[in-house]
């Protein structure tokens, strides 16, 4: 039916269309009688580029000044051929043309880039409207949206491997592109900067964004900022051919500009001093070969205003307060803010009681321990003073806590004792503590390497290489006291004894709560531990746990390429994240948990010896553990629960 109505077209097509010559000099309507109708193009690869409405074409700029089909579609002969010839824009818009041959988009379609933008891609094709036109994809306002069609959040592949910028989304973010989204048609778009159709690379010295033509292209619209700029250091360097001297870009960003006031500004308070000007300022390249003075970020993050601007605190003074915005100057110009004829009346912009004496006072140089020999000496002296001082307290207390732990030993040994501990369990607690201490010091060296005392520790020695071989030899011995502990519960009388005291139970609920009621006076029944209670359990079982995680993560982590064999890639990131964290649990438990109960517990302060020698004083047993005492003593036919016997 399709095909009947089609041949009886193409005839009326042919009747109108005289020997079905050139098309040329013919109006639309010839070819409207198909390329209007949508059902004709149903099967075909791309149907819109193939259907022109007669009142979209009418409103475009060719339709309201009448021109026909045929004056873009030159020689098109009907039937039409399969390989039909491309629209030649230039033949009308010849200096266009010509300028967007030279341009980067024109270079890529040379190439052939599938890519490459043509005039129909952000003109249109039979809707093309005057840019003035609110509805045109070149207005203003609609620059930024057609530019994203393929500068946006898909992106463009060159060579199917490397990615290009996607500018479009930072744009959106930036003060401009939020202008220009609230209908503010002054708001600068991508053509204000990088040309309508000249668009050049930015490494071509013809190009508006290049490195030095930037200030210009921005100066189109902050006239006043370029003038203050070009005068400036960074203006001056750079018109010499410093291609380091910073332009507009390098502070404000390129496409993501923020207002000063946005905290994630480059351009913010808080983050100007590191992130902005210590690019260059901080860098010890750039500082090494311009000959400039190192040291100037530095002494001003580590002074009162670099500290107030870093806690967020907007009216400190940041690089600009003194130096100005725009309009940077050395010391010896006599028109910078920083001249000693200028540098009192800057002072007094936040100080209004300044004076030359209060400005001499508060210089990169006055301020930096390292250019100020006076700094340098109290410095000096303070360091001495500190190690000594403190260190003579410390020492005084050393003393002083080593009589009092020595006495309680003394006492513990006089006194009558249980044996709590035997020798092997004291052997594997050492290795426990030995192992554990080097497996946090090593482990968390590798983690925070930016931490002092990490790097005094990499000055004494400790490289990468050494770190890891007594991490691993830190990992071996705990496991080596692993399997020892598990050998003693199952082959020694003794340790299957420990082992059950150590199982937990509903009495040590009931004990806890009974033992909370106490501490908090709710009761004045203190409660009768077993051998063990409740916290001594969960610490047991708690290291019980993270031996066995952190045993098999570390397993991954020393040996990822067998791992991976064996178990899903992801394993070896899922085990370092586990391992760290249960890293961070294990450490923190012993220095909460632990370390309260041996060291800081009133009833054990300054330390108890039993983790040294094995055994508990009988008062210490019937304070604590007044259950297991009991048991032990009815054991030994002393308590009332002997039998008649003993």
């Amino acid at each position: 039916m399709r095909a009947t109505q089609l041949t009886a077209l193409i005839a009326a097509v042919a009747a109108v269309v005289i020997d079905a010559g050139p098309l040329v000099a013919q109006g639309e309507l010839p070819c409207l009688m198909c390329h209007a109708d949508v059902s004709l193009f149903a099967g075909a690869e791309d149907p819109s580029r193939l259907v022109v409405a007669q009142e979209e074409y009418g409103n475009s700029v060719h339709g309201a000044l009448g021109f026909s089909c045929v004056m873009c579609h030159q020689g098109v002969t009907f039937p039409h051929p399969d390989d039909m010839p491309t629209v030649n824009c230039g033949s009308c818009h010849s200096a266009i043309a010509e300028i967007y041959q030279s341009s980067m988009h024109g270079y890529a379609w040379e190439r052939g880039s599938p890519n490459a933008p043509v005039c129909k891609t952000c003109h249109g094709a039979h809707d093309i409207l005057r840019s003035a036109d609110p509805q045109s994809p070149t207005h203003r306002l609609n620059v930024p949206a057609t530019c994203a069609t393929c500068h946006g959040t898909e992106g463009l592949l060159t060579d199917d491997i490397v990615k290009v910028a996607r500018p479009a989304a930072s744009y959106a973010q930036s003060i401009h592109g939020r202008r220009s989204e609230e209908g503010i048609s002054a708001a600068a778009n991508c053509n204000d900067c990088h040309g309508v159709h000249n668009l050049e690379s930015p490494d071509d010295p013809r190009s508006s964004v290049n490195h030095m033509n930037v200030a210009a292209t921005c100066g189109k619209c902050h006239q006043d900022v370029q003038i203050e700029y070009e005068q400036s250091i960074h203006g001056r360097a750079l018109r010499a051919g410093v291609s380091d001297s910073p332009t507009c870009n390098n502070c404000h960003g390129e496409h993501l500009i923020l207002s000063h006031n946005d905290p994630d500004a480059t351009t913010y308070a808080g983050r100007l001093a590191m992130e902005t000007c210590g690019t260059c300022h901080d860098d010890p390249v750039i500082v090494s070969t311009y000959g400039l003075r190192g040291g100037e970020v530095g002494s001003y993050v580590d002074s009162y205003h670099g500290w107030a601007s870093r806690r967020g605190y907007e009216l400190a003074a940041t690089c600009v307060s003194c130096h100005s915005t725009h309009r940077v100057l050395p010391a010896s110009d006599s028109t910078s803010t920083i001249h000693a004829s200028n540098v009192v009346h800057t002072c007094q912009q936040c100080h209004p009681g300044a004076d030359r004496q209060f400005a001499a006072s508060y210089t990169h140089e006055a301020t930096s321990i390292a250019s100020n020999p006076v700094n340098r000496l109290i410095k000096s002296v303070y360091l001495w003073l500190i190690a000594l001082t403190i260190g003579g307290m410390l020492l005084h207390n050393v003393v002083i806590l080593s009589f009092h732990a020595l006495k309680r030993r003394k006492e513990v040994m006089s006194a009558e004792t249980f044996l709590r501990l035997d020798v092997l369990p004291r052997i594997q607690h050492v290795g426990l503590l030995v192992s554990f201490c080097l497996l946090v010091l090593t482990g968390f060296a590798l983690r925070f390497p930016d931490a002092w005392w990490v790097k005094q520790l990499a000055v004494a020695g400790m490289t990468e290489p050494v770190r890891s071989t007594l991490h691993r030899i830190g990992a071996a011995v705990l496991v080596l006291a692993s399997f020892s502990h598990l050998w003693y519960i199952v082959s020694a009388e003794r340790g299957r004894k420990e082992f059950r005291a150590m199982q937990p139970g509903l009495q040590d609920v009931k004990d806890l709560w009974a033992n909370m009621k106490y501490h908090t006076r709710r009761s004045g029944k203190k409660v009768k531990f077993g051998r063990y209670d409740y916290t001594q359990k969960a610490e047991y079982w708690a290291l019980v746990w993270g031996t066995v995680v952190m045993t098999l993560t570390g397993v991954v982590l020393w040996f990822p390429t067998v791992a991976v064999k064996l178990l899903p890639a992801i394993a070896v990131t899922v085990s370092q994240t586990i391992h760290y964290y249960e890293a961070w649990l294990a450490t923190l438990a012993v220095v909460v948990w632990h370390f309260f109960f041996v060291f800081f517990h009133p009833g054990e302060y300054p330390m108890s010896w039993t983790w040294l020698t094995g055994k508990m004083s009988k008062r210490t047993a019937e304070e604590h553990h007044g259950r297991w005492y009991e048991e032990e003593m009815a054991h030994m036919g002393e308590g009332p629960g002997a039998s008649s016997e003993a």
